[in-house]
């Protein structure tokens, strides 16, 4: 009877100990998890690389960082069929959560992501999930006409260092493009580098871009000469600006870096729509 007794009480000390190692185990897996949390609160900064393919950098911390503050409303757009993520277009936030961007940069089946220019110059890179888009009734992907969406982005959990640019009805004559780089594979996937620029466009006659494309330009799209200039234009490059007012997004690129015309939709055509569409959002 005593040699039962005792065997049962190894037999639950053993369990006791067992269980204590395991209750051990997993407190140390939770304070690891909520060690990990609290020094990443965010869940849009990016744990690994994500699109960015580093190059050398081609302008200093200091001057990537004045440049973020110059343009702290470009925006990157990625998209993602399966594990990887490529590079689709540039955009320009409006009214704080909201982009506008080109129609053609949405691709039904894959998921989007937008990184901000002003969080990766001062190397802190995010990733936002697009929430919703809402491309114009009108557009056509066989036409540069009416080419222009906009997406509402989910900013949970980050305290927005971005500016919304401004946008209204009235025309200008003096623009700026901003030009986030990028460089493409063999395979033609299109990926950002670390390499930023400005330049000053001339608004050309509407009639070159015709005789170049064959794409009548008309109010709601604007003709931009880059002739001044010798470098290839022939990768999708940021909106223009004047000042702080977002004026166009690209509509037709370069063909080849011969070609110095490009057609950028005009936002300020679509002020009105911009409004309507995003009041319920």
């Amino acid at each position: 009877m005593m040699k039962t007794s005792t065997l049962a009480g190894i037999g639950i000390g053993v369990v006791m100990f067992i269980l204590l190692i395991i209750g051990i185990v997993e407190m140390s897996k939770f304070a690891e998890h909520q060690g990990s949390s609290s020094t990443n609160q965010c869940p849009h900064r990016l744990s690994q690389r994500h699109v960015i393919s580093l190059s050398e950098h081609n302008l200093n911390r200091s001057v990537m960082m004045s440049l973020g503050e110059r343009f702290p409303y470009v925006i990157a757009i990625t998209r993602n069929a399966t594990n990887l993520w490529t590079f689709a277009c540039f955009a320009s936030v409006i009214l704080m959560q909201w982009i506008v961007t080109s129609a053609h940069c949405r691709v039904a089946g894959y998921i989007h992501r937008a990184i901000l220019f002003n969080d990766f110059a001062r190397n802190q890179t995010f990733a936002f999930p697009i929430l919703y888009w809402r491309l114009h009734e009108k557009y056509n992907s066989s036409l540069a006409k009416y080419d222009i969406a906009v997406a509402k982005l989910n900013l949970h959990s980050y305290e927005p260092s971005m500016k919304p640019a401004v946008f209204d009805e009235s025309m200008v004559t003096e623009v700026e493009a901003s030009v986030w780089k990028t460089v493409a594979t063999m395979d033609k996937k299109v990926y950002l580098t670390n390499h930023f620029d400005k330049y000053e466009v001339r608004i050309a006659d509407p009639g070159k871009c015709y005789e170049s494309y064959g794409v009548p330009v008309d109010d709601s799209t604007i003709c931009i000469d880059t002739s001044a200039y010798e470098d290839c234009f022939v990768h999708e490059y940021g909106p223009i600006y004047s000042g702080d007012k977002v004026v166009g997004i690209i509509a037709v690129k370069p063909v080849d870096c011969e070609m110095k015309l490009a057609i950028f939709t005009n936002v300020s055509y679509f002020t009105n729509w911009i409004l309507r569409t995003t009041y319920d959002g």
